[in-house]
């Protein structure tokens, strides 16, 4: 980006993968994508194709294989740019999510993990964009690949002395939460290999990092650039974990960016060891964000008081949002079912049933999978929830969270619909 511009930027003309053995070929994946973006449904719309996250920075983890030769560990995440009232929304969402549906389907990028992520924004929207942590990425990092400059407006920059939420850090980490318990669930049914899972954990390390920058005043919008600033902090500030906690935070946060940058391999050590760890220090930093936007020391109690201080962070004007946007979405109303929207009426919005159940899942992992203890209680009203029948508790808390993730996804394509 140039003069407040997103200067034409064609793959291959800037770094792309931290590995620079990979350059070609992630150049050669990105050419092949954007041939298929110009020939899909929605191309008529398409001002520009912007690629965002870990390969617009040039951080892009792609690692040798002595089978398919690479394998990708980041995705390609790309921001489609479009004109509105040329192609119909559902036009355009039907045509990308074929594109995408053609890239991660082909065999031979299955085979390495290549994975596409395509998302669309309206042109005017781009101009309307908060100040958050996505946004200050893609105005200082994200790539335009294709289109014409003049027609993709840039973000506008914050006002003097503007700071990222931290609710929107926040709402980073929760996110994080329910990804991680999709990763669990996958290696708890053996179903992930040991690479993807030391990935998903250092990316997890990272996020949680990065999270607590943005609270600590230190965020920066680059890994290389962010991790001095989050180590200090956390030296400079040991009292918001308590000091051993912080030790073996900076540890790990410095180890996985290591290997998200090509420093260090990802040795098989042992993950449920570090699942714990995660969740562990995943909701100390879940209490002591949440009680700093909630102006309270305290921790959120019982597994219920998740719920009620996920509640009360939320405004009467994103709970507004958040239902307007599902009763937008009438097919997606039938797809949660009636008992989640009831659900989701007693505790505020479906955003906070979601993300209340992903941090329950997450927080009490063992005893959601366990016949004894609170965690049948905790598991019975979630179930009943989402709608899950199980016929033990490990099949139930591997439903609940396959329930979670589906009306995560659904709740994100609502947000961006």
């Amino acid at each position: 980006m140039t003069d407040g511009a997103f200067s034409l930027s064609p793959p291959g003309s800037f770094p792309l993968s931290a590995n620079p053995a990979f350059q070609d070929e992630v150049r050669r994946e990105l050419e092949l994508l954007l041939a298929r973006v110009r020939n899909c449904a929605a191309a008529p719309s398409v001002a520009g194709v912007l690629l965002t996250g870990s390969l617009a920075r040039g951080e892009g983890t792609i690692i040798p294989d002595p089978r398919t030769k690479s394998r990708w560990l980041s995705d390609v995440e790309c921001l489609v740019v479009v004109r509105g009232g040329i192609v119909s929304n559902r036009e355009i969402w039907r045509g990308l999510r074929q594109v995408e549906l053609d890239t991660n389907s082909d065999c031979g990028n299955a085979a390495r993990g290549v994975k596409v992520e395509l998302r669309a924004i309206l042109t005017e929207r781009m101009l309307r964009l908060p100040a958050a942590i996505f946004t200050r990425e893609l105005r200082e990092h994200a790539k335009l690949l294709w289109g014409d400059p003049a027609a993709v407006p840039v973000p506008p920059a914050p006002s003097s002395g503007e700071a990222i939420s931290k609710c929107d850090a926040f709402r980073l980490l929760n996110n994080r939460i329910i990804e991680q318990i999709a990763v669990r669930s996958e290696y708890a049914d053996r179903i992930i290999d040991s690479t993807a899972t030391a990935y998903s954990l250092a990316k997890f390390w990272i996020d949680l990092g990065t999270s607590l920058s943005v609270f600590l005043g230190c965020y920066q919008p680059g890994y290389r650039s962010r991790q001095k600033p989050v180590e200090d902090a956390l030296r400079a500030h040991q009292e918001i974990l308590g000091a051993e906690r912080c030790g073996r935070l900076i540890s790990r946060f410095r180890t996985a960016m290591a290997q998200k940058l090509g420093q260090a391999g990802f040795p098989s050590g042992d993950p449920a060891q570090e699942f714990s760890e995660a969740v562990e220090i995943a909701r100390a930093t879940w209490n002591w964000e949440s009680g700093q936007l909630l102006g309270t020391n305290t921790a959120a109690g019982d597994w219920r008081g998740i719920f009620t201080r996920l509640s009360r962070l939320e405004t009467a004007a994103q709970r507004l949002r958040d239902w307007a946007r599902v009763l937008r979405q009438p097919s997606g109303l039938r797809q949660l079912g009636p008992r989640a929207m009831l659900a989701a009426a007693r505790v505020g919005s479906l955003a906070t049933l979601i993300y209340g159940t992903g941090c329950v899942i997450d927080f009490f992992w063992d005893e959601i999978g366990s016949d004894r203890g609170r965690g049948t209680e905790m598991a019975a009203e979630l179930c009943r929830a989402l709608s899950v029948e199980a016929q033990n508790a490990s099949q139930r808390r591997r439903l609940l969270t396959c329930a979670t993730l589906a009306a995560w996804e659904r709740h994100l394509r609502f947000a961006t619909a």
